[in-house]
């Protein structure tokens, strides 16, 4: 039996989980306030801070020995699925040259450090799927703009744990199965599996509205917006006031799915609206796979509402099977992958850039 640490830090929180093979014996989240965090300049000016509160976590669990630890990936850029062996060269990449600054670059160091301290002879630790896995194929990338191409950045943990999940739960390997997974959160992402690649992807500035996106605007319309602020208030707005938030005044589903109990015609009509987004995404993935797609999947913590799930089934059910898989399996895609490479089930890929 294998015991598996896996690590995902967050802005505020680090998430730390124990599992024996797959299953998951402990998970905790620790957390910290705003005012704490606010005080490093850097993602990586926070390590000593969060590795000593895990290290004394594991301590206190009485772990001794671990045969892998697995750190959610940062954005390291362009890389292909699965997982990537964290070496000093990595490190270094996302800690002082990443894309963006973000508390998942930390995943790598952490894993490392926490192998180095309580991982038997030979370990190794890994990060798995970041946020930026790119295997999207090349007429996928165009656009109407030569200057502009379409990226894969976005929530792959968890679609490719789910696109995994849903293969096996129709009988099959994942390497045999073409599965489309939207990911519904604060932003939304799609992506179109085929034959265990993610050859298509769309991010969350593109078709669909989220609890707190715009999704794709029409550009004429936009005009005299972007011409009223300047891009960093225009930032704010797509990203962080928009969707649900500027419709309900809430990006809370509990909050929305109690009004339209109650009569709210217009919350009615702006859920309505959003499942007609994120269908139109499934549709337009469809055709990325010619129509050969074995399963439809919606995963996030939207998908627990059901008036959404439903709306959403009801409009492309009739492309191939609908399967909802509610919440997020960020912890168990890290320890399923940390599991499969130390079992040779998978093959590591290196950072060579």
């Amino acid at each position: 039996m294998k015991k598996i640490i896996v690590v995902n830090p967050g802005a505020t929180s680090t998430k730390v989980a124990y599992f024996n093979d797959k299953e998951m014996v402990w998970r905790h989240e620790i957390t910290y306030d705003n005012a704490v965090i606010d005080q490093y300049e850097k993602v990586f000016d926070q390590f000593d801070l969060r590795y000593k509160d895990i290290h004394d976590l594991l301590v206190e669990k009485d772990i001794e020995s671990i045969d892998v630890a697995v750190g959610r990936g940062g954005l390291i850029g362009p890389v292909a699925p699965g997982a990537m062996i964290v070496d000093e060269k990595l490190i270094d990449k996302l800690k002082n040259n990443p894309m963006l600054e973000h508390a998942s670059n930390l995943g790598c160091a952490l894993a490392d450090r926490i192998v180095k301290d309580f991982g038997v002879d030979n370990a190794n630790a890994y990060v798995y799927d970041p946020v930026t896995v790119d295997s999207m194929s090349e007429v996928a990338r165009i656009t109407g703009l030569k200057e502009v191409k379409r990226s894969s950045v976005g929530h792959h943990l968890n679609m490719r744990a789910v696109a995994i999940r849903a293969s096996e739960d129709l009988g099959k390997s994942y390497k045999d199965t073409n599965v489309i997974v939207v990911h519904l959160g604060g932003g939304a992402s799609a992506s179109a599996h085929q034959y265990g690649q993610v050859v298509d992807f769309v991010s969350d500035d593109e078709i669909m509205f989220s609890a707190e996106r715009s999704g794709g605007l029409p550009i004429k319309m936009m005009m005299p917006l972007l011409k009223s602020m300047s891009l960093d208030e225009f930032n704010k707005k797509v990203r962080k006031e928009a969707g649900l938030q500027a419709h309900c005044g809430t990006k809370d589903l509990r909050e929305i799915e109690d009004r339209i109990n109650n009569g709210d015609q217009y919350a009615k009509l702006v859920i309505e609206a959003m499942a007609l987004g994120v269908a139109k995404c499934i549709a337009s993935l469809a055709a990325t796979l010619e129509g050969q797609v074995d399963c439809i999947s919606v995963t996030g913590g939207m998908v627990h509402y059901p008036f959404l799930r439903e709306e959403i089934e009801r409009r492309v059910s009739f492309i191939a099977p609908f399967k909802p898989y509610p919440g997020e399996f960020e912890l168990q895609a890290l320890a399923y992958g940390g599991l499969r490479v130390i079992n040779d089930e998978e093959e590591v890929n290196y950072y060579t850039k």
